[in-house]
């Protein structure tokens, strides 16, 4: 059954408000735009209200990645608690944004789960990665972590970042343990 707020055909990108919750990121293609306000910068925000208005609504989306707030630039992957699904997207910071086109998060990529093209280990901290394929290990990692977070798991501490474009750094930082990997996103619709 199509969701209220979405045509399932359709081609061409919109703009998601709180006037279009609930919001399911399944529904969404790339080149949609999503209010920041429906986006909460932390798993544990997800469903929280993000304005003092009573009428505002509540986040729909998480970052599952980490954000460098002090950058103007922010790019992270989105997940959606309740199906799962992925979004690879970016936007500038409010104080750096010209526009609310800009400030907004914009879709580049919709999936549900990562495919790693290419990888390549920076720091090997515990001797695990002697003799395995580097893609293939780090589409594994980068998966269990997305969509545990995404079900709600909060426990782990590797560190996701999204730095630009498609290249995602893993880091477990007890190892230490540090991987360079070129993404995509795979599945959904």
């Amino acid at each position: 059954m199509p969701h209220p707020t979405t045509d399932q055909n359709r081609s061409e990108p919109k703009r998601f408000t709180s006037d279009d919750v609930p919001l399911r990121a399944a529904d969404l293609i790339p080149g949609d735009r999503v209010d920041p306000s429906l986006v909460s910068s932390t798993m544990d925000g997800l469903g929280e209200r993000w304005s003092a208005d009573p009428d505002a609504a509540p986040t729909q989306l998480a970052e599952a990645t980490i954000t460098n707030r002090m950058n103007d630039v922010h790019r992270a992957i989105l997940v959606d608690g309740e199906t799962g699904a992925l979004l690879r997207a970016g936007r500038h910071d409010s104080q750096a944004a010209w526009s609310q086109r800009e400030a907004d998060w914009k879709i580049r990529e919709v999936g549900d789960r990562v495919a790693v093209e290419a990888a390549d280990v920076d720091q090997d901290g515990n001797d695990e990665w002697t003799g395995a394929d580097p893609a293939t290990a780090a589409e594994q990692w980068a998966n269990v972590v997305l969509q545990d977070r995404a079900r709600g798991a909060g426990d782990y501490d590797d560190e996701l970042t999204l730095e630009s474009g498609s290249s995602l750094t893993l880091r477990e930082p007890y190892g230490p343990t540090k991987v360079y990997a070129t993404i995509a996103l795979e599945g959904g619709r």
